[in-house]
C-alpha cells in the first residue's frame, strides 16, 4: 500500500503535561512543539519566543565588510557616484530599497539599477555595465546579485567601476574579481551565520556603516522591509533571520513604512493579525508580479516613497499587475500540464524538464514551484526564443538543483541559485540533453523513498484540543518558515460528511467532517484529491490549525495539507478492500491452519492475571511498534489501523498476504495468517490488531514466541464484530454456489471488474472468492486477479464427466472446521 505522501509523526502518543509548560504557563501541546525544536528549558524557550534585537551579530564578522565600509565612506568623501544594482524579485527590490533609504537618511544622493525581468534576465549583464558607465558611475553595490558575475565585473573593472558585491546565493568555483564581495556563503568568510537572504546581507552592510548607538534607533527604518524579503525568500527562520522577522512583524502592525503600509491595505491584510502566512502568499506575490511582468523599479519606488497618493497609486498598480500575472500563470501551468500528459517519460523522469516557445519569463519560476509541490519532483521550466531557452528550477528535499546544473555546466550558457532553486539559460538545442544529464543524476541521487514527500507532523492533536484557544496560542511561535515550519497534525478516523470544489477555477477543495466535533476544512490547490473520497468514508487529515473569521464570528478552520482513506465507507467499492477479501479466502487446500494443539479449556485460561483474549486499545501503540515487529490482522478494518499506525513511522514496513517471507523490513504486517506457519521465534513483538480465530492460535503463539518476545492485543470487543461478519459470509451456500457455476457455464470465459461483484452475482465478494477457490481445487474453472486493473478472468474448465461433490472438497471442509473452531472459542 503506498501513499502519495509519508506522514511522520515527531511525537508519538498522548501529550502530558511538564514542567516547561507549567513554567512558563503554556500549554502541552506548545511545549511539546518547542521540544519537537529542540527547545527544552525555559530560558531556551524565551530566547525562541522572544528574540531580541540586541542578540544581533556583529557585521565587521563578515569578510570584506570593513573593506567595503572604508571604500563606501570614500566615495561619499569623494563625492563619486554610486550605483545600487538589484534583483527584480523581492529580495533583490527590497535590497534596494532598504540601501537606497539608508543614503536618503545620510543626504547621500544615489542611483539604482534594477534589469528588466524579461529583455535582461537574472542578474548584473554586460549592458547593464555599460548604461551605467554612460552615466558617469564610480562605484557599484550590488544586493542580491552578482556571486557568479565573473565576466561582468571584469568589464566594469576595465571600465575603471568598483564593484562591492553583497548577495548570499552559493558561489561558484570562480569568486568575481570586485573590489570586495560580501558573502556568508564563501568558503573563507567566517560569520557564524550564513542564511542571510539578499537583503539581509544589505542589511548588515547597513548596520557596519551605520554608528551602533544611531543603528539602534535607525534600523527600524529597514525592519519591515528586510522582514518582508527574509519571508519571500524562504531562507531558514533561525538566528538572525527569526530575530529579524519576529521583530518586523511586530513593527508592521504600526505601519511604520509607507509604501508596506499602503499594500497591506489593498491586500485586506488585518495588520493586527499579521503574520508570515500573509507576507508570503498575498504581500510578497504583488511585489514580485510587477517584477516577473518587467516593472521592477515599482517595487523600490514603492517602498521609499515619501508621498501618502503615490504609495496609494503604485500599490494599486501592483494589485493590477497581479491579476495579470495570475491569469498568465494559470494558462501556462495548464500548457506545462498538457505537455507532461502527452509524454509518457515524464512519469518515468526523477525530474521533470519542460520546454515551451513564448512562455512568459517571469513566471516560469511559481509554475516550476506548483509543479514541483504536485509531482514532489525536481522541475526544470524552459521558455524558448530565437534558439535559446531560459528558465527556473525547483527542487525537494534530498536533491540539489544547484550542484546537478554544475555538473551540466558544459551544457549550460548561464546559471546560478542554490540547493532548491535555480535559474539557467541554454542552448535550445541542449535542452534533450540537458533532460538526460539530469536525469542520470537523479537516477544516481534519489532513491524511492526520496520520491515520496515525508512531511513532518507534530503529533496528533486530541479532538477536545482543538479550540481557538491553540490557534492564538500558536502565534506565539512564530514566525513560521523554513527550520521552523508552520506546525501540522493529524487527526484520524473522522467521517466525511461533505466534499466539494470550489474557485475561479473549481482548484480547491473544501469538505466537512466530524467525529464528537464537526470541523470545515480547505484545501488549497488541492481539488485533484476529491476523486478519490465519498461521503461516508473515514479519513485521517493532515493539516494546519487556522481560523475564519466570517461577519466576526471567529470559527476554527483546518487548513488541510494531506488527507487519506481511514476506511471506506462501502467496501465492497474499495479496491484495497477487495483485494485484502480474496486474500482471507485459502487459495489451495493446504493454505490452510493445521494448529492441532492447545488445551480445549483454553478459553478459561489466564496469562498473568489477564483473560488470554482480552485486549486495549488504550496503549500507545508506537511504544510497541518498534524493531523486529511482526504485526497480524485478520480482518479490513484492523489492516487499515495497522496501516494508518505504521504508516507514521520512520522505520521501513513490508506488507505480506498470509504467508510470512524473509525480508529486511524492521516491521512486518501480515493480513489473514497462517499462524502455525510463522517463525514467531524471530520477533521481540507481536502486535495483534484483531482478534485471532480461535484458542488454539494464541495457544500456539504463547507456546512458540521467544522467552523476550510480547504479544499486544491492540483491539477490543468491538473489533471482534469484524472477525465474527468474515466467519458468518465466508462459507457460501450451495444456492450460491449454483448461481456462479450457471454464470460461467453460459459465458464459458470472461473478464469481471471486481468492484461489479456484489451487482453480477448478488453474493458478498468473501463467499465468491470462496466458490472460485472451491472450483479451482475441483478442476471446474481457473481463475485469475490482476490488482492493478482490477480485473478478474474467469476460465470454464472441461465439464466433469461426474456430478459436482461438494463434500470432496478439503477447502470448504477446512473452512467449516474453522467456523466450528471459532464458534466454540468465543
Amino acid at each position: 500500500m503506498i501513499f502519495n505522501k509519508k506522514w511522520t509523526l515527531k511525537h508519538k502518543g498522548k501529550i502530558e503535561k511538564d514542567e516547561l509548560s507549567e513554567k512558563i504557563k503554556i500549554s502541552p501541546e506548545i511545549s511539546q512543539i518547542l521540544k519537537n525544536r529542540g527547545i527544552e528549558d525555559e530560558k531556551d524557550s524565551e530566547i525562541f519566543m522572544n528574540p531580541s534585537l540586541d542578540y544581533l551579530r556583529d557585521p565587521f564578522l563578515m569578510k570584506d565588510m570593513k573593506k567595503s565600509v572604508e571604500r563606501i565612506q570614500k566615495a561619499i568623501e569623494n563625492k563619486e557616484n554610486i550605483f545600487i544594482y538589484g534583483d527584480y524579485d523581492v529580495d533583490g527590490v527590497s535590497s534596494t530599497s532598504i540601501l537606497y533609504l539608508y543614503f536618503d537618511s545620510i543626504n547621500y544622493p544615489v542611483s539604482y539599477y534594477i534589469p528588466n525581468r524579461l529583455e535582461e534576465g537574472y542578474g548584473i549583464n554586460e549592458e547593464a555595465i555599460r548604461k551605467i558607465h554612460e552615466q558617469g558611475c564610480n562605484l557599484i553595490i550590488s544586493v542580491d546579485c552578482g556571486i557568479t558575475s565573473v565576466k561582468e565585473v571584469d568589464i566594469a573593472n576595465e571600465l575603471g567601476i568598483d564593484v562591492i558585491i553583497t548577495d548570499h546565493h552559493e558561489c561558484q568555483s570562480e569568486i568575481p574579481k570586485a573590489y570586495a564581495v560580501i558573502n556568508p556563503k564563501q568558503e573563507d568568510c567566517h560569520y557564524p551565520f550564513d542564511m542571510l537572504c539578499g537583503c539581509g546581507v544589505a542589511f548588515k552592510l547597513i548596520q557596519a556603516l551605520t554608528p551602533p548607538d544611531v543603528f539602534k534607533e535607525s534600523m527600524y527604518d529597514y525592519l519591515e522591509i528586510t522582514t518582508l524579503a527574509t519571508i519571500c525568500d524562504i531562507v531558514p527562520l533561525v538566528d538572525e533571520n527569526r530575530i529579524i522577522v519576529k521583530n518586523g512583524l511586530k513593527l508592521m502592525k504600526e505601519g511604520k513604512n509607507l509604501g508596506l503600509r499602503e499594500l497591506i491595505k489593498i491586500c485586506g491584510v488585518d495588520t493586527e493579525k499579521i503574520g508570515s502566512s500573509h507576507i508570503g502568499f498575498s504581500i510578497g506575490p504583488r511585489i514580485n508580479a510587477s517584477g516577473r511582468l518587467g516593472y521592477s523599479y515599482l517595487g523600490v519606488q514603492l517602498f521609499t516613497t515619501k508621498s501618502e497618493y503615490e504609495a496609494n497609486e503604485i500599490a494599486r498598480t501592483l494589485e493590477e499587475k497581479n491579476n495579470e500575472r495570475q491569469m498568465i500563470e494559470a494558462k501556462m501551468y495548464h500548457e506545462a500540464e498538457e505537455i507532461i500528459k502527452s509524454n509518457e517519460r515524464y512519469e518515468n523522469d526523477k525530474v521533470l524538464v519542460i520546454a515551451n516557445e513564448h512562455w512568459q519569463h517571469g513566471i516560469i519560476g511559481i509554475v516550476a514551484s506548483k509543479l514541483t509541490e504536485k509531482y514532489y519532483k525536481p522541475t526544470i521550466l524552459l521558455t524558448i526564443e530565437d534558439g535559446r531557452a531560459s528558465g527556473s528550477a525547483r527542487s525537494i528535499k534530498g536533491f540539489s538543483i544547484f550542484d546537478a546544473l554544475m555538473s551540466c555546466k558544459d551544457l549550460l550558457e548561464k546559471f546560478g541559485g542554490h540547493e532548491q532553486a535555480a535559474g539557467l539559460s541554454l542552448d535550445a538545442s541542449n535542452v534533450d540533453t540537458l533532460r538526460d544529464e539530469v536525469n542520470k543524476i537523479a537516477d544516481y541521487n534519489l532513491t524511492f523513498e526520496d520520491m515520496i514527500e515525508n512531511i513532518k507532523v507534530e503529533f496528533e492533536l486530541e479532538e477536545d484540543k482543538v479550540s481557538l484557544d491553540l490557534v492564538d496560542e500558536l502565534h506565539k511561535l512564530e514566525p513560521f518558515g523554513l527550520s521552523n515550519p508552520s506546525p501540522r497534525f493529524i487527526m484520524r478516523n473522522l467521517v466525511l460528511d461533505d466534499i466539494f470544489t470550489l474557485g475561479k477555477n473549481k482548484q480547491h477543495l473544501k469538505l466537512n467532517v466530524y467525529n464528537e466535533n464537526t470541523y470545515e476544512c480547505i484545501g488549497f490547490n488541492m481539488a485533484h484529491l476529491k476523486a478519490n473520497f465519498n461521503p461516508g468514508d473515514k479519513v485521517d487529515l493532515l493539516f494546519q490549525l487556522d481560523e475564519n473569521n466570517y461577519m466576526g464570528n471567529r470559527t476554527v478552520q483546518l487548513l488541510l495539507k494531506d488527507m487519506r482513506l481511514s476506511h471506506p465507507k462501502n467496501a465492497m467499492k474499495d479496491k484495497l478492500s477487495l483485494k485484502l477479501f480474496s486474500k482471507i479466502v485459502p487459495n489451495s487446500q493446504n493454505n490452510l491452519y493445521t494448529i492441532n494443539s492447545g488445551d480445549e479449556n483454553l478459553i478459561s485460561t489466564n496469562i498473568n492475571g489477564q483473560h488470554i483474549m482480552d485486549g486495549s486499545e488504550d496503549i500507545n501503540i508506537f511504544d510497541y511498534l518498534v524493531e523486529d515487529t511482526l504485526v497480524i490482522a485478520n480482518t479490513v478494518n484492523g489492516f487499515y489501523r495497522a496501516i494508518s499506525d505504521m504508516s507514521l513511522l520512520e522505520e521501513e514496513f513490508d506488507i505480506n498476504y498470509r504467508e510470512n517471507t524473509i525480508n529486511t523490513a524492521k516491521l512486518q504486517l501480515i493480513f489473514s495468517p497462517n499462524i502455525d506457519k510463522i517463525d514467531v521465534k524471530r520477533y521481540n513483538n507481536i502486535v495483534l490488531y484483531d482478534y485471532l480465530y480461535d484458542s488454539k492460535e494464541y495457544s500456539y503463539l504463547n507456546e512458540n514466541k521467544n522467552e523476550c518476545c510480547h504479544v499486544i492485543k491492540y483491539y477490543n470487543e468491538t473489533d471482534q464484530l469484524y472477525l465474527k461478519n468474515i466467519i458468518n459470509n465466508i462459507i457460501p451456500e450451495r444456492e450460491e454456489f449454483i448461481v456462479v457455476y450457471k454464470l460461467a457455464l453460459v459465458n464459458k470465459s470472461f473478464e469481471l471488474d471486481m468492484l461489479d461483484i456484489r451487482k453480477t452475482f448478488n453474493i458478498m465478494p468473501i463467499k465468491l472468492f470462496t466458490i472460485l477457490n472451491v472450483f479451482k481445487e475441483l478442476s471446474l474453472l481457473d481463475f485469475s486477479l490482476d490488482y492493478d486493473s482490477n480485473i478478474m478472468s474467469i476460465n470454464l474448465l472441461e465439464k466433469p464427466n461426474k456430478k459436482l461433490n461438494l463434500d470432496e472438497s478439503i477447502i470448504l471442509k477446512n473452512l467449516k472446521d474453522l467456523r466450528a473452531e471459532y464458534l466454540k472459542s468465543y
